[in-house]
């Protein structure tokens, strides 16, 4: 499986998105990138990002990780951050 997710910003605004343990250990990084304009981005299965590897192309242990979201608006200095579960499951 992957994961699907989506998220929003304003124009001119740099975007990471990060996956991190319950420990704050950082995992991977799946997004770092500069929007000229706002919107939002949809990722479904095959452009998802996250396929449950972290940054050395390891599989993760099932459990409990959190994605965290930031939007840094480079013409308000505004910075957004977001935070949500995901739940990391073993095969059978």
């Amino acid at each position: 499986e992957r994961l699907d997710f989506k998220y929003s910003f304003p124009s001119n605004s740099r975007v990471i998105i990060r996956i991190f343990d319950l420990n704050g250990i950082f995992i991977t990084s799946l997004v770092d990138k500069y929007y000229e304009d706002g919107g939002t981005v949809e990722r479904f299965e095959d452009e998802s990002d996250w396929d449950g590897h972290n940054h050395l192309g390891q599989i993760v242990s099932p459990g409990t990780y959190l994605i965290h979201m930031e939007a840094s608006n480079f013409q308000t200095g505004k910075t957004t951050i977001d935070v949500a579960p995901i739940v990391v499951g073993a095969n059978q």
